[in-house]
């Protein structure tokens, strides 16, 4: 099963980035679609084998590693994302399922004009492997340079990719491909520690230069000894860009 996560504010674009992408999937697979309930989101759009709402505050996710399919979840933009991905990194690794992409789709018009923006979206960039940068046409050129550069002296490793149109990838490949980029740890499965008394020849000395990963300090989660964690989150519901009414069917008699 091949999971990918979804965050940003400007619902049309992103509807449109997944139908591209299931688009561009193995066409003998599965495609489901998960999206928070009350965004109007259409469940019956053709691009997906299925499509289901799920509420943001009780929804656990339960899924089969071994099936042939892919899921896109939408996170909640109503909502903070960093709850929403706590509990699904939970509900996922207990599934044996680390998500192929965690994908940030920035409204890059709107986030030149609001501070409380860019801090949302720096937040869901923090967990995410690919940033897509969308609705480009009322943003200036100097912007959207300067964002990536932003990301850039800060070290975050995600890759930085371009929405075209109504909101086509650019390199739908580097979405969809199993490699992963992000910077923090939330997602990654822990692997079972050996058990070192059934391998009676291994001794480590003590002066090896082992590879120990570091412990992670996440900026957005509150952290042992901390009141309340190093970085606010703002509220992103007032930019919120909605999906269009759908068309009333129209009576030719």
């Amino acid at each position: 099963m091949n999971v990918y996560l979804f965050m940003g504010t400007h619902l049309p674009e992103i509807r449109q980035c997944l139908r591209f992408l299931a688009g561009a999937e193995e066409q003998d697979r599965l495609i489901e679609l998960q999206v928070p309930a009350g965004l109007g989101w259409p469940l019956d759009d053709p691009g997906f084998s299925r499509s289901s709402e799920y509420n943001a505050g009780e929804a656990r996710w339960v899924l089969d590693p071994d099936a042939d399919e892919t899921v896109f979840i939408v996170l909640d933009p109503r909502r903070s994302p960093v709850g929403q991905l706590v509990r699904l990194a939970e509900d996922l690794g207990k599934c044996l399922i680390e998500p192929v992409k965690v994908v940030t789709c920035v409204d890059c018009a709107a986030a030149e004009q609001s501070a409380p923006l860019r801090a949302w979206y720096e937040a869901c960039i923090y967990y995410s492997d690919i940033v897509l940068l969308g609705n480009r046409g009322s943003a200036s050129k100097p912007f959207v340079r300067d964002y990536q550069k932003h990301f850039e002296k800060e070290c975050f490793p995600c890759l930085f990719l371009f929405l075209k149109g109504p909101g086509n990838p650019d390199q739908p490949l580097e979405i969809l491909a199993p490699d992963t980029r992000r910077l923090s740890q939330l997602f990654d499965l822990k692997d079972a520690e050996p058990d070192q008394a059934s391998l009676p020849g291994l001794i480590i000395d003590a002066s090896c230069d082992l590879d120990m990963e570091e412990e992670e300090i996440d900026p957005y989660r509150q952290g042992p000894g901390q009141e309340a964690p190093q970085a606010h989150v703002p509220d992103a519901s007032p930019f919120i860009v909605p999906l269009p009414d759908p068309e009333p069917i129209t009576s030719n008699q």
